[in-house]
């Protein structure tokens, strides 16, 4: 399993149904580790006890998960650990930017919205007929 970040579980779920467990042999693409385990038994007669390209501490071939369920709770408490650092990063920043702000007194009015920007610039790769190089001014009237 992998350290990807998901907001919803219904997507991870289906992250984890794409086909990940890769065979060393013949590159055939499976579903899980016991399915690839089985793959190399039955069809090279290789019996494999580890994932092949695996996050270290992350080899055993019997693990199957399916969500948040199965994941071993050593990792489960590591990943608890990681995020509450983020969050608690997360907080210094917001705190740290906020009293960069208040020093600042003169940032009272917002800028113009990424609606208004666009409104006033042209778009890409248009020229108007006013700057057309090499266009003399009485053919544009």
């Amino acid at each position: 399993y992998c350290n990807r970040d998901f907001d919803d579980e219904k997507i991870l779920i289906q992250h984890q149904k794409a086909k990940h467990f890769k065979c060393h042999i013949c590159h055939k693409k499976l579903y899980t580790g016991p399915g690839l385990a089985i793959h190399c038994m039955q069809v090279h007669k290789e019996t494999i006890d580890s994932v092949p390209n695996a996050i270290p501490g992350r080899t055993d071939i019997e693990l199957e998960i399916y969500g948040m369920e199965g994941i071993p709770e050593k990792d489960m408490q590591e990943r608890r650990r990681t995020l509450e650092q983020k969050s608690q990063e997360s907080q210094k920043k917001k705190s740290n930017n906020q009293d960069d702000s208040d020093d600042d007194d003169d940032d009272d009015e917002a800028g113009p919205s990424v609606q208004q920007v666009a409104a006033v610039q042209p778009q890409a790769g248009y020229v108007s007929p006013m700057t057309q190089p090499g266009m003399p001014p009485e053919c544009l009237r």
